[in-house]
């Protein structure tokens, strides 16, 4: 999620020539792409920008320290910029506990909100920034950590602020912690034509077309949410963005996040973690759950009210891990039952749970139900975490013996036989999860069908290896949108994209292919539009550059996006960076500075 720019790049972008750092509005020129981004030159009126300098004026005033490092406080150091500003920057190490503190704005209108965030040797920023309107805070980056320090005006987002508005900071704290600096906010107000487009997009839906993942795992193992406002962090990113959908996974098989009638909470037995972030990832759910704060249902809620429908959904291969993880990993259900798990044809042990057994499946369709009663609209299968499904243990032998007469060891695993069995057991599940989703919605008296997804590596024979048939699914309607990933099982690194067209849209059914976070590297997007496809899947979509989330989070309109790829050079985003003179009682630039000779 950070920013992976490094001294040596920073130096060499400093002496290649490069227009892509400004340092003051007055190179600004006209906007550099038709659809306002990240960059200053996006904006219209960058040249007429508001600005505030002394971050000292943030309250509470007792949250403030002049030149010293102080517990629960962030330090005030006074600057000057080069050809630029002057003023007062706030900052704050990890281990300070520095709290939240607000800005006023003193403005009114429409505004595009850039904020100076400080970056230098050993300390990058990681600022969680809001509005005192929204519920939730968003993450923003500086990682250019050069010796002498910099500040870099970071896109924050638009918003129409009214007189009494304030802009609320906070360093990370918990989880992967990280330093915090504010040197400035800058105002840019809305041209006419902005306000206009920017308006006018706020109710479409035909370009909300993206689908993020979420592993109900990871967020926590870095981040370690303590409240429902740091919780809902991981959902507000996708404000104002083009996306649509919103794959909330267990973390792992039948284990869950909150305290659970069916599933396993996991971590909840554990006193001791084999990493840091699993113990983060346990403190959280376990304060969010003495609050009463259920992740799933408020990450779905908090979705809904963006516009962001919601699948929850299981990684069928999430039942144990390779050790010394296995004591923290595992659900009671996977360690009682040891006769249901998978075999392999030598007779090997595979950590995985055969769905040939109906209680297997049964549980698995319990912890979906549970997890479909907190607000989701659909319930998602995670394949490509989840093979192998079924093997060559007893009870898959017993069917098999049962259908074809012999015993399954006898033959190649290529055979047709073995793969039109596996294709049995998984239809089997699901028919069996598609009549519980039938029957919540009719218990629920909703007019509303529950989706199922999946999520498949896209390459047609790796799925139907394990057994799920693509083009049998969709026949059946027992499928109701698809996404891809290149994940676990898959033998070719391209989508097959023909098949995917060709079956899905015999059925109506929409269909996603994944790219990894990344997206600007991905030149090769374009195809995937005139593949006919509904729109694009990111696993593990957050925030990280904020030009690259820009560009990747307005993907759903192809035309711009074909402009870009066109036109920009996506490797070189024009940012706008600054330099100091003087910092502090230092002189930064001078010949010999603070740094030389260290």
């Amino acid at each position: 999620m950070r920013n992976p720019f490094s001294f040596t790049l920073l130096i060499a972008l400093l002496f290649s020539g490069s227009t892509t750092l400004v340092h003051a509005e007055t190179s600004l020129r006209m906007p550099s792409q038709p659809w306002a981004g990240a960059a200053l030159s996006d904006w219209s009126n960058a040249s007429n920008a508001m600005v505030i300098t002394d971050l000292s004026q943030c309250q509470p005033g007792s949250a403030f320290s002049n030149m010293v490092l102080k517990r629960k406080c962030w330090k005030v150091i006074p600057y000057q910029m080069i050809k630029s500003y002057q003023g007062k920057m706030i900052w704050a190490p990890p281990e300070a506990q520095a709290p939240e503190v607000s800005l006023a704005l003193n403005a009114e209108g429409w505004f595009a909100i850039f904020v100076g965030l400080f970056s230098s040797s050993e300390v990058p920023t990681t600022a969680w920034i809001r509005l005192d309107t929204d519920p939730a805070s968003v993450p923003r980056y500086n990682s250019l950590t050069d010796y002498y320090g910099n500040s870099e005006e970071v896109f924050f987002r638009v918003a129409r602020l009214s007189k009494q508005s304030r802009i609320l900071f906070r360093p990370q704290t918990r989880g992967q912690v990280a330093a915090c600096g504010i040197t400035h906010v800058k105002l840019v107000p809305l041209s006419p034509e902005e306000l206009q487009r920017i308006e006018s997009e706020h109710h479409e839906r035909p370009h909300r077309v993206l689908a993020a993942t979420s592993d109900g795992f990871s967020d926590m193992f870095y981040r370690s949410p303590r409240t429902a406002s740091e919780l809902l962090s991981q959902v507000e990113v996708f404000r104002d963005s083009d996306f649509g959908t919103l794959i909330l996974q267990s973390p792992g098989a039948d284990k869950v996040s909150y305290p659970t009638k069916v599933g396993f909470w996991k971590g909840s037995q554990s006193e001791m973690f084999p990493r840091v972030g699993d113990r983060h990832f346990v403190e959280a759910t376990r304060a969010l759950a003495r609050q009463r704060v259920n992740p799933v249902k408020a990450l779905a809620q908090r979705a809904h009210e963006l516009g962001l429908k919601v699948h929850v959904g299981i990684r069928p291969a999430g039942w144990s891990f390779f050790e010394p993880y296995t004591d923290y990993w595992e659900s009671p259900f996977y360690k009682q039952n040891p006769q249901w798990r998978c075999e392999d044809r030598d007779g090997s042990a595979v950590a995985r749970m055969s769905w040939a057994v109906p209680e297997v499946r049964r549980h698995l369709i319990a912890v979906l139900r549970e997890l479909i009663g907190f607000g989701a609209d659909g319930a998602n299968l995670v394949y490509t975490r989840g093979y192998p499904l079924v093997l060559y243990e007893a009870p898959a032998r017993k069917l098999f013996l049962q259908q074809y007469g012999l015993d399954p060891r006898q033959i190649p695993e290529s055979d047709m036989r073995m793969t039109a069995f596996r294709s049995d057991i998984v239809t089997k599940f699901h028919q069996e999860l598609r009549a519980m989703l039938d029957e919540v919605q009719t218990r629920n008296a909703s007019s509303n069908r529950l989706d199922l997804s999946i999520i498949i590596n896209g390459t047609a024979q790796d799925d139907r290896t394990y057994g799920v048939d693509l083009r049998r699914l969709a026949a059946d309607h027992l499928v109701d949108e698809v996404f891809t990933e290149q994940g676990f099982g898959v033998s070719a690194n391209t989508l097959n994209l023909d098949f995917l067209a060709s079956t899905c849209q015999m059925h109506g059914i929409p269909f996603s292919p994944g790219i990894f976070y990344g997206g600007i590297r991905f030149p090769n997007i374009p195809q995937f539009y005139d593949a006919g496809v509904h729109g694009l899947t990111f696993w593990d979509a957050a925030v990280g550059d904020i030009f690259e989330w820009q560009w990747i989070s307005r993907f759903g309109h192809p035309e711009e996006t074909r402009w870009r790829l066109q036109n920009l050079d996506l490797q070189k985003p024009p940012r706008t960076i600054h330099f100091f003179h003087k910092l502090g009682n230092q002189i930064r630039d001078s010949r010999f500075g603070p740094y030389w000779g260290g």
